[in-house]
């Protein structure tokens, strides 16, 4: 590695490890404060205060990455301009673009270090401090949920539940439609719970409609209990999984988002943008650098001061755009995939074409 290569990485690295510090503790800080009132009411211990602080840590670390590598590439390339070193390196035959290449460099190794860095110990943390935080407040189940409907893979049949209690298996108001092999009505069960035994759903308190091909009633009968070897969906179809997605394994998460693309796509489009924004998200500390490094920051006073109000107004543009971007993929007006990706695809165009149009 050159020496300039070395002077580049080590003077980003220990401004961005500062920026991490610095930004986890507030943002510490910020979750102590937010939920002050609550340990207060519900007296909750020092040692389990300390303990919910640090198992958010973690993520405190990742959301801190991105505006972290901003602020230190926009100081770093603007003290190159206050002491006049950018002037230099140009005259000896460095041009800008094997300035910043390091610096690119260290971004792609941010991401890589950002994914890996939450898949395996910040979302782990984070189910760990859900878990924790539902035992000390006494929380109901997050997985209950309201109106379910679902679609069999196959299209065999339809199964619509008012309500689901996660800790039971339970649904209650329950509409099954069953299907024939054409997809054409075959029988309507009505009943006024369910639950699962393992293998399939038992119905109870049936009341059971046979249908001919014109949805025509043909015989109509009640049933204590209602068995269908059939009727196999795994109770976590219906479970409420806003805040599970982005914290389950990702494997798993990857399966289920699949599976409900089949069975609602309501729900398809919620889930999917927050899996795609959990995985492209990671994404945010290299567009970060490459639109900071694609500024030109000539300032010779108030560096300090400058960058950071020039990082704040690259940070507010990046993740103004991206809130609504994600809004939009969740109300399915283009695919979840663009949500987290259609901002970091404009300012990656809006950098090339600085970057080919400024004379260096």
């Amino acid at each position: 590695m050159k020496r300039l290569d070395r002077y580049i990485l080590t003077s980003m690295f220990r401004v961005i490890a500062s920026s991490v510090l610095l930004v986890s503790g507030v943002l510490l800080m910020f979750d102590i404060f937010s939920n002050l009132e609550r340990y207060m009411s519900y007296s909750v211990s020092y040692a389990q205060i300390g303990r919910l602080t640090l198992l958010y840590l973690p993520a405190a670390i990742g959301l801190a990455v991105g505006p972290a590598a901003l602020f230190a590439t926009t100081y770093f390339l603007s003290m190159l301009h206050a002491n006049n070193e950018m002037i230099i390196l140009s005259n000896i035959g460095y041009p800008f673009r094997r300035i910043i290449a390091p610096i690119i460099v260290l971004g792609i190794a941010l991401v890589c270090f950002q994914f890996f860095f939450s898949e395996q110990v910040a979302i782990p943390a984070s189910r760990e401090k859900a878990r924790l935080s539902k035992e000390v407040f006494g929380e109901r189940q997050l997985g209950d949920n309201r109106n379910v409907t679902l679609q069999s893979p196959e299209g065999r049949y339809v199964l619509h539940a008012g309500r689901y209690y996660e800790s039971e298996q339970r649904i209650t108001s329950v509409i099954l439609v069953v299907l024939d092999e054409q997809g054409r009505l075959n029988a309507r069960i009505d009943a006024t719970s369910g639950s699962f035994n393992g293998t399939y759903w038992v119905f109870r308190d049936v009341r059971k409609y046979l249908l001919d091909l014109d949805g025509i009633v043909l015989h109509a009968s009640r049933e204590d209990e209602y068995h269908n070897e059939g009727i196999t969906m795994e109770p976590a179809l219906f479970r409420n999984l806003s805040a599970d997605i982005t914290t389950m394994e990702l494997q798993s998460a990857l399966r289920y988002v699949q599976r409900i693309k089949l069975m609602d796509s309501k729900q398809y489009a919620l889930y999917a943008s927050d899996l795609a924004n959990r995985v492209f998200g990671n994404l945010t500390p290299l567009i970060l650098i490459i639109i900071s490094c694609s500024t030109v920051f000539t300032w010779r006073k108030n560096v300090l001061v400058l960058s950071i109000l020039a990082s704040l107004a690259i940070a507010v543009v990046f993740f103004v755009l991206q809130m609504v971007s994600m809004i939009f993929a969740k109300q399915g007006i283009y695919a979840p995939e663009l949500g987290p990706l259609a901002p970091i695809a404009v300012l990656a165009l809006v950098s090339v074409v600085i970057q080919i149009t400024r004379r260096i």
